[in-house]
Formats: C-alpha cells, sequence, structure tokens
C-alpha cells in the first residue's frame, strides 16, 4: 500500500476554507457591550458576512489547498538525458537558487560531463559535490565549470552544493536504458555506492600525494588543510611508526566541522581556524580513507610496508 503525505497545513488551510464558507457568524452578546453592569440575558445577535465576502474567502483557501498539493504531490524535478558527442555525455546545469536540471539521465560505460554555469553568488552555491564519485569542484560566478566521471554501475547517484542544501540526481541507466521513468523520478531510490574509475574529472581536484616528515622523536608529521576538499589529499606514511597528521580547517562550511577515520576508530570536532592533531600508529600496509563528518569530503592515508617513497626516495626526516 502506498501512502502520501499530506502536510498539516494543507488540512488547516482546509478546515478555515470550509468554516469560512459555511457561513458560520461571529455572535456578540450586545447586553453586555452596552451595559456592563447588567446581568447577561443569554440573548445573541447572528452578524451576517455578504455573500462575495465568503465567496472570495473561499476561493483563496480552495486556491491555497491547490497549491500546497501541487507543489507537494505533483511537482517534479526537472528531468534531461544527456546529449552524446564524440563519446561524452554532456549536459549544462544552471545554479540558480538550485540546481536546473536537477535529474540528469547518463549511460553507463560513457564519460559524462556536466557543464554547470553559476550564476547565484549566493556562498551555499559556490561549491558543488558527487559523494559517490569522490568530487567537490569550487563553481565561480557566472562562470561553466565543467566536471567529468565515467559512471560504470546504473545507479542514483546525488550532488548538493557544500552545504548540502540544494541537491540534484545523476540516474545513471543501462546501456540500452534510453527513457526516464516518471515513476522512478518520483521515488528515487538510494544511490548505489561503488569504487569510482580512475579520475578524469576536473584536474585541479587532485592532489599529489604528500611525504609525511618524520621528526627526531621517530614520529611521523604532515599538515592537511580542510577547505574545499583536504590539502593535500594523500598522505605517505610508513608502517609501525607512529603518526601525527595536523588538521586545521579554514572554512566556515559546516561539512568540515567534523573529522573521521574509521579505520583507526578516530572522530574528533575541527574548530574553524584552529589545528587538531589526529594520532595514531599504522601496522598494516594499505589505503586507508578520512572524511569530513558528512561523508562528502574524501582525503587517503597511504601506509607502505618499509621505507620508501614516490620516485624511489626515502622518507624526509626533520632537522634535529
Amino acid at each position: 500500500m502506498k501512502f502520501i503525505h499530506i502536510p498539516l497545513t494543507t488540512f488547516a488551510s482546509l478546515g478555515l476554507a470550509l468554516t469560512l464558507a459555511s457561513g458560520t457568524s461571529a455572535q456578540v452578546n450586545h447586553d453586555t457591550m452596552t451595559d456592563h453592569a447588567a446581568e447577561p440575558t443569554g440573548q445573541f445577535q447572528r452578524i451576517e458576512q455578504p455573500l462575495w465576502s465568503r465567496a472570495a474567502v473561499t476561493g483563496a483557501g480552495l486556491s491555497l489547498i491547490g497549491l500546497e498539493l501541487w507543489w507537494f504531490l505533483l511537482s517534479k524535478p526537472k528531468s534531461r538525458k544527456a546529449t552524446t558527442t564524440g563519446g561524452v555525455q554532456e549536459v549544462t546545469v544552471t545554479v540558480d537558487g538550485g540546481y536546473d536540471p536537477s535529474h540528469i539521465v547518463v549511460q553507463a560505460g560513457q564519460r559524462g560531463r556536466l557543464n554547470f554555469y553559476r550564476k547565484d553568488p549566493s556562498s551555499c552555491l559556490e561549491e558543488v559535490r558527487f559523494p559517490d564519485f569522490r568530487i567537490a569542484q569550487a563553481l565561480p560566478v557566472n562562470q561553466t565549470t565543467a566536471i567529468e566521471f565515467t559512471p560504470t554501475q546504473p545507479g542514483r547517484y546525488e550532488f548538493a552544493c557544500g552545504m548540502n542544501m540544494f541537491r540534484g540526481t545523476v540516474e545513471v541507466v543501462a546501456e540500452d536504458g534510453d527513457t526516464i521513468s516518471s515513476e522512478a523520478i518520483a521515488e528515487p531510490t538510494a544511490p548505489q555506492h561503488y569504487s569510482p574509475v580512475a579520475p578524469t574529472v576536473a584536474p585541479d581536484l587532485l592532489s599529489e600525494a604528500t611525504e609525511a616528515t618524520i621528526t627526531p622523536e621517530g614520529i611521523q608529521t604532515a599538515t592537511v588543510i580542510a577547505a574545499k576538499g583536504y590539502q593535500p589529499n594523500r598522505i605517505v606514511v610508513e608502517a609501525g611508526r607512529p603518526v601525527r597528521l595536523d588538521f586545521r580547517r579554514d572554512t566556515p562550511s559546516g561539512c568540515y566541522s567534523e573529522l573521521l577515520i574509521p579505520d583507526f576508530g578516530i572522530a574528533v570536532d575541527l574548530p574553524e581556524g584552529k589545528t587538531v592533531p589526529v594520532e595514531f600508529t599504522p601496522t598494516q600496509p594499505g589505503d586507508y580513507e578520512f572524511m569530513c563528518g558528512m561523508k562528502m569530503n574524501f582525503g587517503t592515508i597511504e601506509v607502505r610496508s618499509e621505507a620508501g617513497s614516490l620516485n624511489g626516495k626515502t622518507p624526509v626526516h626533520a632537522a634535529a
């Protein structure tokens, strides 16, 4: 059985309209008004409203009800299917008080390009994030910013503004899927998470791996800035040595107010403008993710089994 949620304000508007339309009149005790010293007689006089007044109020109430029903039950996000040119699926999204279109259909297995044209100067819309594709991209005002990715699995993947207030959906269909289901749009399913392919997305989002510096006490250290992503977003350390990562939050975005490193059981608050040290000792080689509290911005701690680094260099040691 399918249940439809109707806002409480709709019932309130309906009740008001029916009450006024019924002609129920206000009643005033004239004896009490004319002579406060006299005992009330219990006699009331009916004050009739003009017919045109009742009709106007009823019409306004019914119009309000109709608007609310349309907004909550019938309105649907604007949808658009990507057009393919030169092997790239492409759609232009206007950022102005939200996203238009807010529902985009692409095919799995083909590279997609979303061109975000931002008109709205609101700080909430200065960044767009695709959590499932590990994308966080700044959107300059009055400019078009291209974001590319290659979806591999059918499903629904949300994108949102930096404050997670405005949202849209990328619907990835199988290669033979060429229609937009209105029923599917009305009732979106949860996005399917998968490991993204090697990124061809927004080159400025990528950060070169940074190796930790080893202090005279043997502690591997690095500083990470949290602002429109994490910089650096990949840190190389060595297994078996203690690690201290200093996270500094340089953005008011609430998304960065908490830091999570699940594999090491770490969850700490990051006050704006302050540096918070996070300490742990990795024992097993591998890649370990860290992320913001909303799980929309990610970084990686690369743990290596022995001394060594990018390009075959040894780890950097701090001067004594």
